[in-house]
């Protein structure tokens, strides 16, 4: 196989989710008579990764000043380096699999560096052929259409990922322990599966469980589901304070037992590709009354006020502890690539995304998104449009600006941002 060409790197970028290609015998009645195949290989080994530089700039936001009135302020450019991976994915025998993932996420920073930590590591091996395997270590869940593909930028269309999956509101853990798996080819469909659990965001005695299951159809057209309940309470990842959460538990619970489900689908025939996303989590929550409290620092608008505490007076204590609320997002997505010479393209995209969380607040640091957080309802809308330029299918440089639209003070605000991202994949040489 060329290594040059793009279907082999993008079956590197799936972070070890497709399989590895060991080197296999041929049959003895392969009609070669008493030709000697090669002896299989004891280890198949590919080092690969990926680099993003990235710069941002956000227009003015708006801000409540002190007369009560909609008022906006400036944005710095911010530059990042979002992803630095070196990934290992390889076999045993042709048969036992094993895949690590080593990043930096955030590295650009000027003021402290970022410890290279481990994403992903996991071995697999398998029960009964192609339907069924066993999956254990740290690894990402299989949820939806990009979990697994995150940190392969250089791979897919847009910049930044759907807001399911945006770092500063998570509606689930991206990472889990253990995964059973399988497929069923019928004709042209592959039926997939898989049943996972982890430590995720539990108490003790919780178990949770994540199911996705999806239909591939040549390659060309993907529908699926994925499931996800916490099994019991679960604990908040992150205090108030210490930043916003890494799972969909909000830092001011005691505890919270919610689920996760929805729908996906991919359409991908010849340069066209489509994708469209819905998720609903629903939660069961009990708030801890002292991280409450410490939300009358966090800037809160009238409607977090009222929710938060009596009367939406701080000095009167916390409203009731107990809270069920839903939290809901989706997004289109859609690009076409044109052929530009023999290894050249340019993809232009655009995507529309919807998130509402009447549960978050503004500020990042106590917890919130700065997104939701600064809407009257907890809810905004964000149109993109973008282009992928590709001189070497292993090189990506994607423009893309975006326009959020929300109700804020009263009035519905727009207030947009552009995006810039330089990421290339390298493979080590076997």
């Amino acid at each position: 196989m060329n290594p040059e060409r793009p279907h082999f790197f993008l079956l590197l970028a799936l972070l070890g989710t497709a399989s590895v290609l060991p080197s296999t015998a041929l049959a003895a009645d392969d009609g070669w008579g008493d030709f000697e195949p090669p002896p299989q290989k004891t280890f198949d080994t590919h080092v690969y990764g990926f680099i993003d530089s990235y710069a941002e700039k956000v227009a003015q936001t708006p801000y409540r000043n002190d007369a009560g009135e909609t008022a906006w302020e400036s944005n710095p450019y911010e530059f990042d380096v979002l992803n630095f991976n070196v990934m290992v994915q390889g076999s045993v025998h042709g048969k036992y699999r094993y895949f690590f993932n080593l990043a930096a996420p955030g590295a650009g920073g000027a003021s402290s560096d970022q410890a290279l930590g481990v994403r992903n590591a996991w071995v697999e091996a398998p029960l009964a052929g192609s339907l069924l395997s066993v999956r254990a270590g740290k690894m990402y869940r299989r949820f939806g259409l990009y979990n697994e593909v995150l940190d392969a930028v250089p791979t897919f269309i847009g910049i930044e990922p759907p807001e399911l999956f945006d770092k500063d509101h998570l509606m689930l853990t991206r990472t889990t322990n253990l995964m059973l798996m399988g497929s069923v080819p019928v004709g042209d469909v592959v039926l997939n599966y898989s049943v996972s659990t982890g430590n995720d965001e539990r108490s003790p005695g919780s178990i949770p469980v994540g199911v996705d299951v999806f239909v591939d159809v040549m390659g060309s057209i993907k529908v699926g589901s994925s499931f996800y309940t916490t099994g019991g309470s679960a604990g908040p990842s992150h205090a108030v304070g210490d930043g916003s959460p890494r799972g969909g538990v909000a830092n001011w619970m005691a505890e919270d037992n919610y689920k996760v489900f929805g729908g996906y689908a991919q359409v991908n025939a010849g340069g066209f590709i489509g994708q469209a996303e819905f998720w609903q989590a629903d939660h069961d929550a009990t708030r801890d009354e002292a991280s409450v409290a410490m939300l009358a620092d966090a800037d809160l608008n009238d409607r977090q006020l009222d929710r938060f505490f009596t009367g939406g007076d701080p000095t009167k204590g916390p409203a009731a502890l107990n809270v069920q609320y839903s939290v809901r997002t989706a997004y289109v997505r859609a690009g076409y690539q044109v052929p530009i010479g023999k290894n050249a393209s340019i993809t232009p995209y655009g995507q529309a995304d919807y998130y509402s969380n009447p549960e978050t607040i503004s500020q990042k640091d106590f917890g919130g998104d700065s997104e939701a957080g600064i809407s009257d309802d907890g809810a905004f809308f964000k149109y993109t449009l973008g282009a992928v330029i590709r001189p070497v299918p292993q090189v990506a440089l994607k423009l893309d600006g975006s326009a959020h639209q929300m109700q804020f003070n009263g009035e519905t605000v727009f207030f947009p941002e552009a995006r810039v991202s330089l990421s290339y994949m390298w493979q080590l040489k076997d």
